[in-house]
């Protein structure tokens, strides 16, 4: 390979330096343990109200974290009377009150129930509710104090604990044949449970005694895809949410008596309906953000005076003690632990937060910011966080968004994709942290096309590109291309019933990867090969794919070496691809692993190319291996480990959990890109260096804005590449040269000023006869010319406010700029190296725009004739509308505004 000769003849060159070399080579490599990040947040999807040993008003709430901690809030001032870590859970959806005050926690991480007892020093353990199931959805309870519990990701199984006893009690699958299945509805009375099922849809009665089972069928209209979300048993109704995820929906109302669904509310939200009010006949829920009433007899329902609440997962009456909040107050509480309290005797509300304890949320995502700080994203708690290199200082920002699937650098700025609603957003860290103003909310691909995970994103000249999985219950994923320039974006499902894990770019072309699994909770893939795909932007449309290890259902990152090979690696293999030919060069499976199994998998693993010791690096199974790119051997070198980058300081940073590190494998400078000028003039050349690159690296060197790409470049033996271009005519103020790194997916980042053209021959007023432009930059600036104008190979021109007389033509010129002239005869530009852009123009003439490769645009003209673009790579711009008289043809036709 390249890289190895490479290596060979610079150990050569410092044979002097050896016995120096090899000392600091024994320093390496260096594990620095940078500590955790401060992503502390109060995250509850499963609370509770109820009462302390003497009665005082309390408030449950159970932290996501590592461990999960479930806190004890007073519901009168919010403040936390106690807090228990529940080892072996990372949170909990289900936290269930029964008759006599005691508190039942149902969690996920080992499937394990707890169990607190108001006044008690400590939380109990009863251990795994269903050995095998690692999550359990939901809990209830009946008139007994009996507890029944359901479970997921996979068999739907429906458990009893019974506190007489202290024995737990496996009620059986709902599925065990079946799809994965998740019971996350459960409610129980009348000596009966039910059990509702999400994904696939359905709600099941039960005889805990007997065992025998009963589908009630489903509400007229219901969505059989939709899953069922939630469930209450309150009087002799049966209050059944369809939802996918959570999101506004029909609340049905199932008769037990008469046997039948009988009612739907439209656009209810939350995860219970509230007990029985002391009335005996009216119960609480929400839809529209208000809180509603609701009579169990004559099952009708009407708005409260309280407005603003949503998600509302715990809910009961509480006696505050106060003259202010009379007789029984109804308390509810969201999944960040703000509640609300309400008086039903005086119409009185108040909003307040809970002091529960802000758990620290383990690491989603992790990536280098454009200002070079490393940026994490927390799962389930949302928020973000950032880590200074080389002060080591850390801030945490963003409270306010959620889970982060991704994140990427383009363009000066970081970009984060998040769940559930595949939002992306663009956070520019020169500006202070704003919510909703930065990061600002750019996308959403939840209501439009069904996407909820935003995992991969990639920097494609002026596009940003998504990949997705679908949201949860739903097959497949898709890509998503936004020109963050414009705005406009489009959606494709790409490979029909696969998700797009995996992005990356080059000379133009985008390179996705696929799992077969789409969202949480969905049906099982019945196909069972994932694919590498190419996909051209400009043309919009797929190339090819390959499935380049058959059997294996999810591929991870992928990855360019410095010979232009792609490299990928599954959960337990690895391959080479040659993406010309679209053939497998090598693959090698390191071990079997359950594919036939699994419940799901996303991104097969972490990998990215080292170009300063020509290794491949994978973290997989929580595991971080080397690879030789020849031999495909592979060693373990770090674990524990579920995220790595290689960052531009030369190090890669690896996270797991709460953890994090700074892992430097070998001696290697930081990466940094320079130019040779603080400010040069359109038209004339500035030169950028790449320094502390991998010998051999390769980078792609675009200026910004308005994406344009300047071309590839090589570093040489010493880690160095240059790169001597020309300014385009067309551009002015602050530039950015980026050259993106194809090995390892980073960027670098200079800038400087493009100032106004210094023109070697200057026309600014009237002029005759033809005007031949044969070297330079010529002017023609407020000028009336009265013939023709010719640019002959290598030459630029500039036309401003100025009338031309005659037709226009180039022939691989560096450059034209066109604004506010006035042409009266054809206009012919054909084959220009440098930028063409041709602006608020009017051309009395036939235009012709062929074969040019610096950039085109043209917009805002008025051409009275044909217009007809062929062959220009990139296409031309033309983002403000032409009026154009006469027939518009090839690339200006496809592009028309």
């Amino acid at each position: 390979m390249m890289r190895r000769l490479i290596t060979w003849l610079t150990a050569v060159l410092v044979a002097a330096t050896t016995l120096t070399a090899a000392a600091q080579a024994a320093d390496y490599p260096v594990f620095k343990d940078i500590g955790g990040m401060p992503l502390d947040a109060v995250t509850a999807p499963g609370s509770a109200v109820g009462t302390g040993p003497d009665g005082e008003p309390w408030l449950y709430l159970v932290s996501s974290g590592s461990p999960a901690v479930f806190s004890v809030v007073d519901a009168r001032d919010g403040s936390r009377v106690h807090e228990f870590p529940l080892p072996g859970s990372s949170g909990s959806w289900a936290v269930d009150v029964t008759p006599n005050g005691d508190v039942y926690v149902g969690t996920y991480g080992e499937g394990r129930v707890y169990r607190y007892r108001p006044g008690a020093a400590a939380v109990e353990d009863l251990g795994v509710a269903v050995p095998g199931e690692t999550f359990v959805w939901s809990v209830t309870h009946d008139e007994n104090g009996v507890v029944y519990g359901g479970t997921g990701q996979s068999r739907a199984n429906v458990f009893r604990y019974d506190p007489a006893t202290g024995t737990t009690t496996n009620l059986g699958s709902l599925a065990p044949d079946a799809d994965p299945l998740i019971v996350r509805g459960i409610a129980a009375g009348g000596g009966k449970v039910y059990a509702g099922t999400h994904a696939t849809t359905s709600v099941v009665e039960i005889d805990p005694v007997t065992g025998e089972r009963r589908d009630l069928g489903l509400p007229p209209g219901a969505d059989p895809a939709a899953g069922v979300y939630d469930l209450d048993v309150r009087g002799r109704l049966l209050f059944a949410r369809f939802s996918l995820s959570g999101s506004p929906a029909p609340l049905h109302v199932y008769d037990l008596d008469a046997g039948a669904w009988v009612q739907e509310i439209p656009d209810a939200h939350g995860l219970n309906v509230s007990p029985v009010a002391a009335d005996g006949r009216t119960v609480y829920f929400v839809r529209d953000q208000t809180l509603h009433s609701y009579d169990l007899v004559d099952r009708t329902y009407a708005a409260t005076s309280l407005t603003g609440v949503g998600d509302v997962r715990g809910f009961d009456f509480l006696d505050l003690g106060d003259a202010e909040w009379p007789g029984d107050t109804l308390v509810g509480l969201n999944h960040v632990g703000r509640y609300f309290v309400y008086s039903p005797a005086t119409g009185r509300s108040e909003l307040r937060t809970a002091d529960a304890v802000a758990a620290p949320g383990p690491v989603r995502s992790i990536a280098e910011g454009p200002d070079g700080l490393l940026y994490v994203g927390t799962f389930l708690a949302g928020g973000m966080a950032s880590y200074d290199p080389e002060t080591g200082a850390k801030a945490q920002f963003a409270a306010e968004i959620s889970q982060a699937e991704g994140m990427v650098t383009h363009d000066g700025a970081l970009y984060v994709g998040t769940y559930p609603w595949g939002e992306i957003l663009r956070y520019d860290p020169d500006q202070p942290a704003e919510p909703g103003v930065n990061p600002k909310p750019v996308l959403r691909l939840y209501e439009h096309h069904g996407q909820s995970r935003p995992f991969a994103l990639a920097s494609a000249g002026d596009h940003l590109a998504v990949g997705t999985v679908a949201k949860n219950g739903s097959p497949g994923g898709g890509l998503t291309l936004l020109n963050t320039r414009t705005g406009e974006s489009w959606f494709e499902d790409v490979v029909p019933g696969q998700s797009v894990v995996a992005l990356t770019y080059r000379d133009g072309i985008l390179y996705g990867a696929t799992s077969v699994f789409g969202g949480v909770g969905g049906p099982r893939p019945t196909q069972t090969d994932a694919v590498v795909f190419a996909y051209d932007i400009e043309q919009r449309r797929k190339l090819w794919e390959v499935a380049p290890i058959p059997g294996e259902g999810a591929i991870g990152e992928i990855a360019f070496d410095e010979n232009g090979k792609l490299w990928s690696h599954t959960t337990v293999s690895v391959f080479r691809m040659d993406v010309e030919t679209r053939e497998v060069e090598a693959r090698r499976n390191y071990e079997p692993y359950p594919w036939d199994t699994v419940a799901y998998a996303h991104v097969g693993s972490r990998l990215w190319y080292d170009p300063y010791v020509d290794k491949i690096y994978v973290v997989s199974q929580a595991k971080m291996f080397t690879i030789d790119p020849v031999t495909l051997d592979r060693a373990r070198v770090f674990q524990p480990a579920s995220y790595g980058f290689l960052h531009n300081n030369g190090n890669v940073f690896i996270a797991r959990d709460l953890k994090y590190w700074e892992y430097t494998p070998s001696a290697r400078p930081a990466a940094a890109a320079s130019v040779a000028a603080d400010a040069v003039p359109a038209g004339r050349p500035q030169t950028v260096t790449f320094t502390g690159l991998g010998p051999g690296e390769q980078l792609e060197v675009w200026l910004r804005p308005n994406a344009r790409m300047l071309g590839t470049v090589r570093a040489d033996a010493t880690g160095t590449a240059r790169l001597t271009f020309t300014v385009p005519l067309d551009r002015s103020g602050e530039l950015t040269v980026e050259g993106r790194r194809l090995s390892t997916r980073g960027a670098l980042w200079t800038s400087f000023q493009a100032a106004a053209p210094v023109c070697d021959v200057t026309v600014d007023g009237p002029y005759t006869g033809p005007l031949s432009v044969t070297s330079g930059i010529t002017c023609v600036d407020d000028a009336t010319v009265s013939g023709s104008i010719q640019v002959s190979p290598g030459a630029m021109l500039v036309v401003a406010g100025s009338t031309v007389s005659g037709p226009l033509r180039t022939d691989r010129a560096g450059g034209v700029v066109l604004t506010g002239a006035t042409v009266s005869g054809p206009v012919t530009v054909t084959g220009s190296t440098g930028a063409v852009s041709i602006t608020g123009s009017v051309l009395s003439g036939s235009v012709s725009l062929a074969g040019n490769t610096g950039g085109v645009r043209f917009a805002g003209n008025r051409v009275v004739g044909g217009l007809s673009c062929a062959g220009n790579d990139p296409a031309p711009v033309q983002d403000e509308p032409n009026e154009v008289t006469g027939p518009v043809r090839g690339q200006c036709a496809e592009g028309r505004s």
